[in-house]
């Protein structure tokens, strides 16, 4: 999902970052979670000093300056960063740190934290802090995404094409008001009415398919649109990637689907097909958007590969 910062700040990039003053940095979101991670910052502050543990915290004005702030940690020597928020600012810092010698911490305050649901994180910031204080660490896998171009992007949970990446869009914009999964709900119904199907192949350690698709899943985790169980079989750490096509939809199918994708996410009525793959390259007969952790990273055709242990993160 797309996210913004609020102007204003608490603690800003102009600070200094002296190593070695406290054991990490915690760096928010003011608008995560429509403000969350901003009201619990103080008690969060308060509860990690209560506990010998005098934190960092720097609230960025805008993504370009959280950028700027990880830069200037990495370069300061800073091998412990927190992030305060959701999906989309993990996404960020993960960006910025890729190949570097950091790990990472997570306290979920955003609105769909399905990453943090991945690496079975409490989804109360506070409980989630908890772990903080031991920093007992696992390696995770990362998602490269690499374009026609060249260029290449990242991801940590669950990426995809067509109505995917529309409902994803949808959500993060003029769904925004409504709460957790029912935004990314509302975003697919409003893309199903207006999308089309499109022809895809896919090759995939030395197999390839080809047929006419709605959406294309490339999952990393078992979720997205906070808990909407696209690959309920994917694993963070088990250096595989989880495809799930829907070839056919009906409205029927979309309105019988719907109380239980929105209590539990189960997605089995949509007759999803799936694949498991270590890498795959996405083919369509015109451009198609493709999205990673609800962020527009690029259009089809591209290439996607799962990066095992390529991120050291905080976690159970």
């Amino acid at each position: 999902m797309a996210h913004e910062f609020s102007s204003g700040t608490v603690r800003t990039s102009s600070q200094a970052f002296p190593h070695g003053a406290s054991p990490f940095l915690v760096l928010g979101n003011k608008k995560a979670g429509r403000g969350r991670a901003f009201r619990i910052g103080g008690r969060l502050e308060t509860w990690l000093a209560s506990r010998g543990c005098p934190a960092r915290f720097f609230w960025p004005n805008s993504r370009e300056e959280l950028r700027g702030l990880v830069a200037k940690a990495a370069a300061a020597g800073e091998r412990r960063i927190v992030v305060l928020g959701g999906d989309g600012t993990l996404l960020d810092v993960v960006s910025q740190v890729r190949g570097l010698d950091i790990e990472l911490g997570l306290l979920p305050a955003g609105d769909a934290n399905d990453v943090a649901a991945a690496l079975n994180l409490p989804r109360d910031p506070l409980s989630a802090a908890d772990f903080l204080l031991k920093w007992n660490t696992r390696l995770i896998d990362l998602v490269r995404v690499r374009m026609a171009d060249g260029r290449e992007r990242v991801y940590v949970g669950v990426g995809g094409a067509g109505l995917d990446a529309e409902a994803a869009r949808l959500a993060a914009g003029q769904f925004r008001w409504l709460p957790g999964i029912w935004r990314y709900l509302a975003g697919a119904v409003v893309a199903f009415g207006r999308g089309e199907r499109f022809e895809v192949q896919l090759e995939f350690d030395g197999q390839s398919w080809r047929g006419d698709v709605l959406l294309v899943a490339v999952a990393n985790a078992p979720a997205y649109g906070g808990g909407i169980r696209i690959a309920p079989e994917a694993r963070v750490d088990d250096g595989c990637l989880d495809i799930a096509l829907a070839e056919d939809l009906s409205w029927k199918q979309i309105l019988r689907a719907l109380p239980s994708l929105g209590r539990a996410g189960d997605t089995r009525r949509l007759n999803l097909r799936r694949f498991r793959a270590r890498h795959v390259r996405i083919h369509t007969a015109f451009p198609v958007a493709f999205h990673g952790d609800g962020e527009a990273l690029g259009a089809t055709p591209l290439e996607v590969e799962v990066l095992p242990g390529a991120l050291r993160v905080v976690a159970p």
